[in-house]
């Protein structure tokens, strides 16, 4: 593994530590429009917008 591919893979894992502690759940798009990788939503909401993301 070269250390572009070891830089990625800790970026993802530290995404997936800061919004696990934050409360917030993640998930990877299946097909990568405008460049958007990673997705961050909120479960419930007592607002207007129910399970924003």
């Amino acid at each position: 593994m070269d250390i572009n591919q070891q830089k990625e893979q800790f970026s993802n894992i530290y995404l997936q530590a800061v919004t696990t502690v934050a409360g917030y759940s993640l998930y990877k798009r299946f097909v990568d429009d405008d460049s958007v990788d990673w997705g961050v939503a909120a479960k419930g909401g007592t607002g207007p917008i129910r399970a924003p993301r």
